[in-house]
């Protein structure tokens, strides 16, 4: 690809003409309403009520709000052709940062963190075709890749994708996305098999505020993933196992090129029903200590799913997460987190959290271990 081939798209705001102050979410659990026809809309509000207790920068109390507004447009419902469909995600987050000013860590203890903003979050097309799946357009790779199902449930951002990766190179996820192709191709009922390829270096809010101008060119490379599913059965308890790896092209005056490796596992180890069960998740990352002072991530935990009997879905957790760091002026972090989940109603859930920071490593001097607890509340519209 050639200077001259360098590509600079620009929406126009007209796509925030649904645009909300206080609706929606990135939960993929949202409320979903049928508008009109083809049409589907799902919307959600997230809010994160916090407390630092002790150690890290700062004690103190903040929130943190995340808003989203999905439409989805399925063309062959409208009478076009087969297997298409458009995506667009609109999204505003605001709040103050519980990391950058109460705790300090490297993992960052909320995964709706991102500052103020109000921008486009995904815009894409999606073609499937018998047992394959394509997308094209503004894409968030954590969606598809790198995910756990049962880590989806803790409020820590590494329990979503590994620190390993999204730390050291740029990748497209919340919540700054960016242009990709993506390819999933289901082989049978137990392996499937997708891979994707992503702008090495999606434009920043500060020049790009609303995430509607985007550009590619050979300056800032290319982030290739590719990862594979098995789903077994294992003494006749389901579990899924994904392997996978990425590797990054480099940006020039950057870095020359970045890659790793990372395993995902998410197995059921007891069922009593299909509300009643308790499962296991595992994450391991890994890339090369010569590329990256953060080179090790190793994260684990149990779900207890029905915990309360009742027509309400709950679930109580714990999990812990260790980023481990080659150079010495960096000591490896490592958390544990607990929390219970509860669903009141079809509309409204409540999630108590608390998080233990063993060793905050967001900065170069040494912070105490920090203790945070949150409450979580849920709405979907």
């Amino acid at each position: 690809m050639c200077d001259e081939m360098t590509r600079k798209i620009s929406l126009l705001p007209l796509i925030f003409g649904f645009t909300f102050t206080s609706i929606a979410s990135n939960s993929e659990s949202s409320a979903s309403v049928d508008i009109d026809g083809p049409f589907e809309m799902e919307a959600s509000y997230i809010a994160d009520f916090y407390g630092n207790f002790s150690g890290g920068l700062n004690t103190g109390i903040g929130y943190l709000g995340m808003a989203n507004l999905k439409i989805g447009f399925d063309i062959e419902q409208a009478g076009w052709w087969r297997g298409g469909s458009f995506f667009i995600n609109g999204a505003s987050t605001h709040g103050k940062s519980p990391t950058e000013n109460f705790v300090g860590d490297f993992q960052v203890v909320s995964n709706i963190d991102a500052g103020d903003l109000i921008y486009l979050h995904e815009l894409w097309y999606k073609q499937v075709l018998g047992n394959v799946e394509m997308h094209f357009g503004l894409q968030d790779l954590n969606a598809q890749f790198v995910a756990s199902e049962n880590g989806g449930y803790y409020l820590n951002s590494s329990f979503g994708i590994p620190p390993v990766i999204s730390s050291n190179v740029p990748v497209p996820i919340f919540p700054l996305t960016g242009l990709g192709a993506s390819l999933s191709w289901a082989v049978n009922d137990k392996v499937l098999l997708q891979g994707a390829v992503f702008d090495g270096s999606p434009t920043d809010f500060d020049e790009n505020p609303y995430n509607l101008k985007w550009s590619i060119n050979r300056d800032e490379g290319l982030l290739l993933i590719a990862e594979g599913h098995y789903t077994t059965k294992i003494a006749q308890k389901q579990g899924t196992y994904q392997l996978g790896t990425y590797y990054h092209t480099g940006i020039v005056n950057s870095f020359s090129r970045n890659y790793g490796f990372y395993l995902l596992a998410d197995q059921t180890l007891w069922q009593d029903s299909d509300e009643q069960k308790i499962d296991f998740f595992g994450q391991f990352a890994f890339s090369p200590g010569s590329i990256n002072t953060h080179n090790l991530y190793v994260g684990a935990g149990l779900n207890y799913h029905g915990l309360i009997k009742g027509e309400h879905s709950n679930t109580l957790g714990v999990a812990f997460a260790h980023a481990g760091f080659h150079r010495a002026f960096h000591k490896h972090e490592t958390l544990v987190e607990a929390f219970f989940n509860y669903q009141l109603n079809n509309s409204i859930s409540l999630q108590p959290d608390i998080q233990f920071v063993i060793s905050p490593a967001g900065l170069t001097r040494k912070l105490e271990n920090a203790t945070i607890g949150f409450v979580r509340m849920e709405i979907l519209f």
